[in-house]
């Protein structure tokens, strides 16, 4: 079964290795669509889209061994190669005159973020990056060329920054609700095993209690000068055949497909024979229960 923490480690591990593989196939796109652009420098794009092939592979040799502090650190990290490369492209898009939505790389990072961050603070982090970057770039440009960018930037970007921080915490709270329906989860097949291992004790018990019940019985006939000794014995054997009673009444809800009591009579019988089918062996193991119980039961009933 999967554990809390071992969820946690996944979603972190899922979520840094997706950024990265968008960094690293995205930034390349980034420069294609930007060639017409007068002099746009492809090392920004091939420095991070380099980055994100290198935290791939760290990803990759770090699998097995996934941590939330990986997931966080390569996330940070492919975080601040994307906001470098988009710090310098920028300028070059917003100073060639054309046609251009004023740091839309910067508003998809803040909502891509919402979906794949590992954390709230690696999260919130990295949405304030987007944010920061694109408004500290706008007020580095030259006048003449913040004047021609659309009205409203580069705030409009704090919307993003706002839906994406929401977007955020809505989705670690279902981590969060996830990670603790597997702790029910394990807790109950913890109570589920420890309540079997009860159950296969009372089956060990069965037969000896039935023993003890007819020999009690017999005893009471051939020695009946031993009556008030036998009677504690009557009451202990009477208490045991309760417990017996009150853990059936858990066993329909316990028992699943593939789930028997080991009984040493029936071993032996299965060597002896080269072995029983699962369902002979399930068979027997009910019926002999049952017959126990009901033996118990009579010789209590007749020592009374």
């Amino acid at each position: 079964m999967t554990l809390p923490r071992d969820l946690s480690a996944a979603h972190a591990w899922r979520g840094a290795f997706v950024a990265a593989a968008l960094n690293a196939a995205g930034m390349p796109g980034d420069y294609l669509l930007a060639r017409a652009i007068p002099d746009m420098p492809w090392y920004p794009s091939a420095m991070s889209s380099l980055v994100g092939l290198g935290l791939i592979a760290l990803l990759l040799i770090r699998r097995r061994r996934a941590t939330v502090l990986l997931g966080s650190v390569v996330f940070m990290v492919n975080t601040v190669a994307i906001l470098v490369a988009l710090w310098i492209t920028s300028g070059f898009w917003a100073a060639a005159g054309r046609p251009w939505t004023p740091f839309q790389a910067n508003k998809l990072g803040a909502l891509a973020v919402a979906m794949l961050a590992p954390g709230l603070g690696v999260g919130l982090a990295a949405i304030a990056g987007f944010a920061a970057t694109a408004i500290g770039k706008f007020y580095v440009l030259e006048p003449e060329v913040q004047r021609r960018l659309p009205v409203g930037e580069p705030w409009l970007i704090l919307f993003y920054a706002l839906f994406g921080g929401a977007l955020l915490a809505y989705r670690l709270r279902a981590v969060v609700l996830e990670r603790e329906t597997l702790r029910l989860e394990a807790e109950a097949g913890a109570v589920r095993q420890l309540a079997r291992t009860f159950l296969r004790l009372r089956d060990y018990a069965n037969t000896p209690i039935q023993i003890i019940a007819f020999t009690t019985e017999l005893i009471r006939v051939r020695h009946p000068d031993l009556k008030p000794d036998l009677r504690r014995l009557e009451r202990a054997v009477k208490r045991l055949m309760e417990l017996s009673d009150a853990l059936t009444r858990y066993e329909a809800d316990t028992w699943t497909a593939g789930d028997e009591s080991l009984d040493t009579a029936m071993l032996v019988d299965q060597l002896h024979d080269g072995g029983l089918p699962k369902h002979s062996r399930s068979a027997a193991r009910r019926s002999g229960t049952r017959s126990a119980r009901r033996g118990a039961s009579t010789g209590s009933r007749a020592a009374s």
